[in-house]
């Protein structure tokens, strides 16, 4: 060991700070070897043929309760001494003495003439080389001290799983890259899609109940067809039931039916008319013209009802493209507006600003291929249920027609001849 090349090094936290305090020491009858703090301030102390030499105080005292490294490096003629990397003092200009005694932790002269170290120590090191400079600055950022910016490495945050809006994915630059007047675009298409989306919905919900109510009522009106005396006879709950054969849940069901309204308000007509007869079921053509007409009439509101609301549909499906054609081209304009402003041309700074002002066209095509689709689907329903109404129309008329036809064995009315000429 003598005048050899040899390092030290280990990580210490003090717990209280006291002079002299011993860290480790290796001492025999020709000399000794002393790493300590003195009050906080890291010492070496080398005692040998020439003497005892001590290294001067480098730095302030460590704190208390903190990790740092402590690190002493001896090569032949210098030993020098490191705190947390960085040399510590000024360097002994001696070498290491010849030394061929064990090593020693804390105090180790007899009464307590000097103190010990108190704290913690770990990642005791000895090496029969001398490290670079470099290599003690690399262990002592590798695992870093209670300052955890110091570290060679260090854990960052957490990973986090990318979503379709955090700020790295696609759609989170394109949204970060709308414009004012994008926003504006988007949003008014996005209330034009909640509208038609919730159009379509209640209208296939209406023509949904209305389908089931006609399937109820054709099924009962087949044996009412054969024989109408369900009509006028009985009180008018009677005839509103298609002479019993509905009962009061499927009523319910019958009040969505198209149908069924025509059907009631042809009841309420033949009924009017028997009362003016004096019970007689006949009706005239003209009875039965005007209960044609008035039929005609229901059946027009009815179907302006199922209709109703469709005109939001096409407005989605025409206006939306229009719309978002609008927020694209003067996205467009804004960001070469702004590149002209800037006398500076770059595909980076280019590329965000065109692709959200194609967000405007993408959510106007969101808009109206959902109506489009939608549109077609409920006017096709729409057509069919206005189609069983004119069928059942001219049904029903035709058998009024049949069954309130006037009687052809009654004798012609006597007329009387005009005799004032005889």
């Amino acid at each position: 060991m003598q005048g050899g090349a040899w390092t030290w090094q280990a990580w210490i936290k003090p717990a209280r700070l006291a002079p002299n305090a011993i860290l480790f020491s290796r001492r025999d009858a020709s000399g000794s070897l002393v790493i300590g703090l003195d009050n906080g301030i890291p010492f070496v102390e080398v005692a040998g043929p020439n003497g005892t030499q001590r290294s001067t105080p480098g730095g302030a005292p460590i704190a208390v309760n903190t990790w740092h490294h402590l690190a002493l490096v001896a090569a032949p003629g210098k030993l020098a001494l490191f705190l947390d990397g960085d040399p510590s003092g000024a360097p002994l200009a001696t070498s290491l003495p010849a030394l061929n005694t064990d090593l020693t932790l804390g105090a180790d002269l007899p009464g307590g003439a000097r103190p010990g170290f108190s704290g913690d120590l770990d990642e005791l090191q000895v090496a029969r080389v001398a490290r670079p400079d470099g290599f003690v600055k690399f262990a002592s950022l590798s695992q870093g001290g209670s300052d955890n910016s110091n570290r060679l490495v260090a854990l960052g945050q957490d990973e986090q799983a990318s979503t379709w809006l955090s700020g790295n994915s696609t759609f989170g630059i394109l949204i970060r890259s709308l414009t004012p007047d994008g926003w504006a675009v988007i949003c008014l298409l996005s209330v034009m899609a909640v509208v038609s989306w919730t159009v379509m919905f209640t209208k296939a919900s209406f023509l949904n109940k209305n389908s089931r109510g006609s399937d109820h009522f054709m099924k009962a009106w087949r044996h009412v067809a054969t024989d109408l005396t369900a009509l006028d006879g009985g009180d008018l709950e009677h005839a509103k039931s298609l002479g019993g054969r509905v009962d009061k849940k499927a009523q319910k069901a019958l009040r969505h039916a198209c149908i069924y309204h025509i059907y009631h308000t042809g009841v309420e007509e033949i009924r009017h008319r028997m009362s003016t007869t004096g019970g007689e079921k006949v009706l005239s053509a003209q009875s039965i013209q005007a209960i044609r007409a008035t039929l005609d009439g229901v059946m027009v509101r009815e179907t302006q009802k199922l209709n109703k609301l469709m005109v939001f549909l096409t407005i989605a499906i025409s206006g939306g493209p229009f719309l978002g054609l609008l927020g694209t081209v003067v996205g467009v304009m804004i960001t070469f507006a702004a590149i002209a402003a800037a006398g500076d041309v770059n595909v980076n700074a280019i590329a965000p600003g065109i692709a959200a002002a194609l967000l405007a066209t993408v959510a106007g095509l969101a808009v109206a291929i959902p109506a489009l689709f939608g549109y077609n689907y409920l006017i096709s329903r729409i057509k069919e249920a206005t189609s069983d109404m004119h069928v059942f129309v001219d049904e029903f008329v035709t058998k009024l027609a049949e069954f309130y036809r006037p009687r052809t064995d009654q004798p012609p009315p006597y007329i009387t001849p005009n005799t004032s000429n005889f």
